[in-house]
């Protein structure tokens, strides 16, 4: 069979085979580029097929003749490449520790004994490497598309907007299909919205904006021929049926950025169309129709959903990670911490009170990772680019011959446009689809500047192509042992990774952990060594270490590495439990709290710390710091107090409970409920009624508006909260009436087949005489199918139960008050407030009743 039969079914992409390389890598990076380093398999493939791009653009390279925004743009490639080379290339000991932000890494290395030692710039060469392996797809992009016509221009921006349109029909059909559906291309976070062909949300939304600029660029859409006249008309209807497409595709992603980008780009659309005369006179007509649509779709549950999203902004945690990583670019800057160290670097100035189970993989602005990562240089390299772009689209639009080369260039120009923005607040760039298609578009934004009319390309010689043969079987073979050894480590085989790239620290510091488990102490040292030779701060590397150096008798050095390892952060949850069992034996019950709190934040074995910090609590030395980590409100609070309803003594209770009203977050009568109903159930009644008023209880009787529980009460409670026991026919639930008497009230609704105790609440009141007061809505003005009563000492031998008698009278809105008088004799330490169904007349109904309070009137004469 014939080469030119197999390559038949790629015709479409026009050209000759050369000619075919650049639209097939942009189908590819475009299709399969938006997973990220979840999926390096992926990564591997797509950046293999730019790297064979890479190769041919080499091969027929030409400089001579060029504009010089396009040389300008190949200097700052190359001086981007060198500067991650600068980055992982071994500095002398006087230069390293002289470098902002090494103080840490040399504090490990002076207990190791590797003061001396060579270190590259990067605190994680292996991870800067990859980066610069991720570089190579956009640079054969930017060279590829720099030596293209106009027609190749269109034919390589049209196929980037079909992509578009099948991500955006994607994205559409998994919105309407739910987050249970199948039809999600990666294991996504992001399930329930439309995210297209990519893992994010937020990348979606950017690549869909970017599309509908490009969608306005004459030629792409439509032949020219259809610009005028009837064709005119057919053509602005078609793009504003691509818009709306679009439009709601960004809308099914919810993202915030998105839509709030949104109309950015639908005015830049709307300006490249008619700067490129593709609508001719009927752009007006097209921005009406774009509002009549948007208009249209605001009553949309789509859109609904969407605008819901930013009333969550204020809790958004962007800001966190913002702050944390400006924390982290004082510490480093002007230097910067290595491409790729972000992941390494947050945790050590991770607050504690934002650790959770989400890690915080990027800092969702790029502009501050890449001053952490890539330091001062790397922010002149960047100003430089956006300088490089905003002066190609000018000159685009000022020198251009015609009216073709301006819509791409303003078209350009918004793209890049909203790709910064969408930077802002997340990392779009970071994505290969999004990288590769900004490269694209760079590389005929030079192209597209210069007069000068495009020469042929030449082709290398024998020598050269032999030269870069040999340079990208290197980098192919680079590429996909890092990113196989990547898989390997997801998979959770260090030694696999190991083999296939010693160069990455991780594969030897999970093989380290693994070799530390299965009981090789020696095995798991020297693979912790490497590790921390390549990647300093390492915290997998410097626990595994630490403890074989224990386990071996060299506890000198094995203590302090781990104590020196708490500066690390919170997350390497081994470490926090050799430090907690450290700071116990030294009575620092600050810092064993603390590590107590983090591992609590992970959920690591919840049960066990929670037990631990009872037993300090107990401790009159730790109590101190157990109050100050619960008035921080953390999220295991109200599992803590339910702890000491199980172990802890009264008066570690109380004063528990005394020092956390002292702080800004004090008690409430929902956080000691089960310490009351285990006090309850040891007939500890005054016991009960300390700990209510401690827990801010401030009536005889809680909750009497019914606003503290859910809609259904439990069958069973505490003293001094609601209950509804099982009934057969009647049912009581919190629900608010058409006509609230203030907001949620208590429902009871009967079959009239039934009778009983509807709903309870257990209380401890002192001797003396009371009054009840309660409001009611439904049921006769003498309510003979309900009655109040009093059981004193429910459950016990000796109880007894006496009706309440209640007078009323109306108050408003078909509502009436009740009030009754009742007296607690010296012999009933407990009681019940029930309310009974008396009649089973099968007359069916319900009712609604609020401000339940009790009031002491005087206390029995002895």
């Amino acid at each position: 069979m014939k080469f030119d039969t197999l390559t038949r079914p790629l015709r479409f992409l026009g050209g000759s085979l050369y000619g075919r390389a650049a639209p097939l890598f942009i189908l590819l990076a475009l299709l399969a580029g938006g997973g990220g380093r979840s999926y390096p398999l992926v990564t591997a493939f797509i950046a293999l097929a730019g790297l064979c791009l890479l190769a041919i653009e080499l091969a027929r390279f030409r400089w001579a003749g060029r504009p010089i925004s396009f040389k300008f743009g190949c200097a700052l490639a190359l001086a981007w490449v060198l500067f991650i080379l600068c980055q992982i290339m071994p500095l002398p000991p006087g230069i390293w520790h002289d470098l902002p932000g090494r103080a840490i890494p040399l504090a490990f290395y002076e207990i190791m004994g590797w003061h001396d030692a060579w270190h590259p710039l990067s605190l994680t060469p292996g991870l800067t490497w990859a980066a610069l392996l991720a570089c190579v797809a956009p640079i054969a992009m930017f060279l590829s598309a720099a030596a293209t016509s106009r027609e190749e221009a269109i034919r390589l921006i049209r196929l980037a907007l079909l992509v578009a349109i099948g991500s955006a029909i994607l994205g559409i059909i998994q919105f309407g299909a739910g987050a249970a559906s199948p039809i999600y291309l990666f294991d996504t976070a992001h399930r329930g919205v439309g995210v297209g062909l990519f893992i994010n949300r937020n990348h979606q939304a950017t690549f869909l904006l970017v599309a509908l600029v490009l969608a306005a660029i004459p030629g792409v859409v439509l032949p020219d021929r259809m610009r005028k006249g009837a064709d005119g008309t057919r053509a602005g209807l078609l793009l504003l049926l691509l818009a709306t497409l679009l439009a709601g595709a960004v809308l099914a992603t919810t993202s915030r950025t998105g839509i709030t980008l949104l109309p950015i780009a639908i005015l830049g659309a709307a300006a490249v169309a008619y700067l490129g005369g593709a609508t001719t006179g009927h752009w007006p007509k097209l921005l009406i129709g774009l509002a009549v649509v948007g208009v249209g779709l605001l009553p949309t549950p789509v859109v609904q959903h969407t605008l819901a999203r930013f009333a969550t902004v204020a809790e958004d945690q962007r800001q966190d990670y913002w702050s944390n990583t400006l924390l982290a670019i004082d510490h480093s800057f002007p230097a910067g911490t290595g491409l790729g160290s972000f992941r390494t670097i947050y945790p050590t100035v991770e607050p504690l009170e934002q650790v959770g189970l989400l890690r915080v993989n990027n800092a969702h602005n790029d502009y501050l990772e890449l001053a952490l990562e890539a330091g001062l240089p790397g922010l002149v390299i960047l100003g430089l680019v956006l300088a490089l772009i905003l002066l190609s689209v000018i000159a685009g639009m000022r020198k251009a011959q015609t009216s073709w080369r301006q819509a791409f260039s303003l078209a350009a120009g918004f793209a890049f446009l909203l790709m910064v923005a969408g930077s802002v607040v997340d990392y779009p760039l970071r994505m290969t689809s999004i990288a590769v298609l900004a490269a694209l578009l760079l590389g005929l934004l030079v192209r597209n500047n210069g007069s000068q009319q495009e020469g042929k390309d030449r082709n290398a010689g024998p020598v050269v192509r032999t030269f870069i043969f040999s340079f990208a079987s290197l980098l192919g073979w680079q590429i996909v042992a890092t990113q196989w050894a990547r898989h390997q480590l997801l998979a959770g085989d260090g030694a696999g990774a190991t083999a296939s790239a010693p160069w990455l620290a991780q594969g030897w510091s999970l093989h380290a952990d693994t070799a530390a488990g299965r009981g090789r102490p020696a095995a798991g040292i020297e693979s912790a060594r490497t590790a921390l030779a390549i990647a300093p701060l390492d915290a997998v590397a410097l626990r595994a270490l630490g403890l074989g150096l224990i386990e071996i008798g060299d506890t000198v050095r094995g203590n302090a590495l781990l104590e020196a390892g708490a500066v690390l952060g919170w997350r390497e949850a081994v470490n926090q439990y050799w430090l907690v069992d450290r700071a116990l034996a030294f009575g620092a019950y600050d810092v064993a709290v603390q590590r107590l709190d983090a591992l609590l934040r992970l959920n690591r074995a919840s049960n066990h710390q929670l037990d631990r910090l009872v037993a300090i609590a107990q401790a009159p030395g730790g109590r101190a710091a157990i109050v100050a980590a619960l008035s921080d409100r953390p999220g295991w609070r109200q599992a803590f107090f339910n702890a000491m309803a199980r172990q802890a003594q009264l008066p570690t209770i109380m004063a528990v409970l005394r020092g956390v009203n002292a702080t800004a977050a004090p008690i409430a009568p929902t956080e000691t409920a089960l310490i009351r109903w285990k006090l309850a159930d040891r007939a500890e009644w005054a016991a009960v009624r300390a700990v209510w008023l401690q827990s801010h209880g401030q009536h005889l009787l809680g909750d009497g508006a019914f606003s503290l529980g859910g809609e259904d009460l439990s069958a069973a409670g505490p003293p001094l909260a609601w209950r509804a026991p099982a009934l057969p026919g009647a049912h009581a639930l919190i629900a608010e009436p058409d006509l609230p008497w203030r907001q949620e009230a208590v429902m009871v609704t009967s079959s009239g087949m039934t009778r009983g105790t509807v709903l309870a609440q257990g209380l401890v009141l002192e001797p003396g005489q009371y009054r009840i007061r309660l409001m009611q809505q439904g049921g006769s003005t003498t309510i003979p199918s309900t009655q109040w009563v009093i059981a004193c000492n429910p459950g016990g031998a000796d109880a007894t139960i006496t009706p309440i008698a209640l007078r009323w009278h109306s108050a408003r809105d078909d509502w009436k008050q009740g009030q009754g008088a009742f007296a607690i004799n010296a012999g009933c330490p407990a009681q019940d407030l029930r309310l009974e169904l008396e009649t089973d007349d099968g007359q069916s109904g319900s009712l609604f009743i609020d401000d339940v309070a009790i009031e002491r009137l005087r206390p029995v004469q002895p």
